[in-house]
């Protein structure tokens, strides 16, 4: 329909004009003038036989047959199209062969140096929808983004070092990127058959992205796997969001939870659907805690129970995860899809204090007479609860020294830092998911087509390598500090059963324990299970509101099942 359109509104000679004055001819030149200038120093209009042809013959594959890169491959091109014209009579045999005689010898007059990667990839979606066409196509704009070059290089070498030595891992079986050749129809915008990877880095304090790599090659693919609507499976790297929301409901990291396997039946709505863990394993009654720091999936979806269905979807939607977050307990253990970028800005929020900022690449744009016509708004908003996330980034802080991505260390990362790993099932998507007090990183390894990568190819082995490398060389840049929280914290001991204070009855009971927590997480009623009288514990610092309500009663209604419905 838009091609009827167009042929009833131009000539034939109006829609040439237009297409040979956008398409692109490789080396970051849109259109035939600006090809012109680059690869002979003349404009279009002073092209002589041979060198018009050869522009001809690069629209098939612009990056291929650049005359700059490849002059054997340009004149090849250039000869077919040569002898097409003769084909077609506007041409005679002997012109062609005369033309053919023509040595490729480009004379660039001005060869701008022009990035061509999925992080300029990014920019100019942006600009496409911050401007008109009108404004793009009469240029001058000068365009300011939040990139660092630094550590967008770092980044791309990261990735392609460390997916480079799981392709030589003796237990991976798929095609190795070295091996792959181009299709001859030109470069491919779609999915490749070898291992892929994506990065992106968000400036905790601005929301600036400050790298993002989406793919291993943009010349090969331009597949932009950061961005939607790439969207992925988020699995485990979901759980931080679901403790978050139940530590808000008033459930605290020490309350006991079983890791046992899931009753059919359990789960409310959700049937017969039993959710294992991953190693096969169940360790029985665990704290809390245990269950996010080890990424234990029957914990989680109890935990999930706890935090409410509704209240996690509102979550997940509030944080822009998705436009298509399913209404079902799945959700607890991330069962959905999502994109890196959006993923990795939702991780900004622990750092933030519960907000969330706007992901950005543009930080602003000048006309032709230097005046700004776009600056970034920096919006941030409220998501989390900012006690909670705080409970919940201390827990991640675990993940990294004595968790599922303790290996960390061993990878030479030293830097106060929290995260968490993610793997999907059947192991086909790996991420890790982390940040420092500066800078929340994100990275995703998988194929385009999803298929698993290794056997128990976890987050921690595939992804978290690329992350560590990426934030020890960012904090030259941006030094990392302690996470500090933004809120009183107080002392407390409480019962692992009830989650209110605990008595001389929980001591004897062995669920008593002391931990710290912000002021206004502090339960404010003693433990009604166990009875006695309440055990001596720090005190509400002074000047802070007593809480008005009491520790939600539909913890003793969840009670069953947190405990695995014994």
């Amino acid at each position: 329909m838009v091609a009827l359109r167009i042929e009833r509104q131009f000539t034939k000679q109006q829609i040439l004009e237009l297409y040979v004055n956008r398409i692109y001819f490789g080396n970051g030149c849109y259109g035939v003038e600006t090809a012109s200038q680059a690869y002979f120093g003349k404009s279009a209009s002073q092209l002589n036989l041979p060198e018009a042809a050869l522009l001809a013959g690069l629209i098939r594959s612009p990056n291929r047959f650049s005359p700059l890169k490849n002059p054997e491959g340009a004149a090849v091109q250039r000869n077919v199209v040569l002898d097409r014209m003769v084909a077609l009579k506007t041409l005679s045999p002997a012109e062609a062969d005369e033309a053919k005689k023509a040595k490729i010898t480009p004379r660039p007059k001005r060869l701008p140096f022009i990035q061509e990667n999925y992080a300029m990839d990014a920019v100019q979606r942006d600009l496409n929808l911050l401007l008109t066409q009108d404004q793009i196509d009469n240029g001058g704009l000068s365009i300011y983004t939040t990139l660092d070059s630094a550590v967008q290089n770092a980044a791309q070498q990261a990735l392609e070092t460390q997916l480079t030595k799981i392709e030589h891992q003796s237990n991976f079986h798929h095609p190795l990127k070295a091996s792959y050749h181009p299709p001859e129809n030109g470069e491919g915008d779609s999915s490749m058959p070898y291992l892929e990877g994506a990065v992106v880095m968000i400036d905790n304090a601005s929301g600036g992205i400050r790298a993002l790599v989406g793919g291993r090659d943009y010349a090969q693919s331009k597949f932009n796997r950061a961005l939607p609507p790439t969207n992925r499976q988020v699995g485990s790297a979901f759980k931080p969001f679901v403790y978050t929301v139940a530590f808000t409901h008033g459930l605290l990291p020490g309350a006991a939870i079983s890791d046992g396997p899931i009753q059919p039946g359990e789960i409310e709505g959700a049937g017969n659907w039993s959710p294992g863990n991953s190693d096969g394993t169940y360790v029985g009654i665990q704290p809390c805690s245990y269950g996010l720091i080890h990424s234990r999936n029957t914990m989680s979806v109890r935990v999930g129970q706890f935090a409410g269905l509704d209240a996690v979807q509102n979550v997940a939607d509030t944080l822009s995860l998705s436009q298509k977050v399913p209404h079902g307990p799945a959700i607890y253990i991330g069962s959905f899809e999502t994109n890196l970028k959006d993923l990795t800005a939702a991780y900004s929020v622990f750092p933030n204090a519960g907000a969330r900022k706007q992901a950005y690449i543009i930080e602003r744009i000048d006309n032709q007479q230097r005046k700004p016509i776009f600056r970034a708004a920096h919006i941030s908003a409220p998501a989390l609860d900012p006690s909670a996330a705080w409970m919940t980034s201390q827990l991640m802080e675990q993940v990294l020294t004595s968790g599922t991505a303790a290996s960390a260390r061993s990878l030479g990362f030293r830097l106060p830092a929290a995260g968490k790993t993610g793997t999907t099932n059947d192991y086909k998507d790996a991420w890790f998911l982390g940040y420092t007090s500066t800078l929340t990183c994100g990275v995703w390894v998988g194929f385009d087509q999803p298929a698993t990568i290794i056997p128990h190819g976890y987050g921690a082995a595939l992804a978290l390598p690329v992350w560590t490398q990426v934030m020890n060389k960012a904090a030259e840049h941006y030094p990392a500090q302690a996470l500090q929280p933004t809120m009183p914290i107080q002392h407390a001991t409480v019962c692992s059963i009830s989650n209110q204070l605990a008595t001389t009855g929980c001591q004897a009971a062995g669920s008593a324990y002391d931990i710290d927590l912000p002021a206004d997480k502090v339960p404010t009623v003693a433990c009604q299970m166990h009875g006695g009288q309440e055990w001596p514990f720090a005190q509400q610092l002074q000047g802070l509101p007593q809480r008005a309500t009491t520790f939600p009663g539909r913890f003793f209604r969840s009670f069953r099942r947190l405990f695995g419905g014994r």
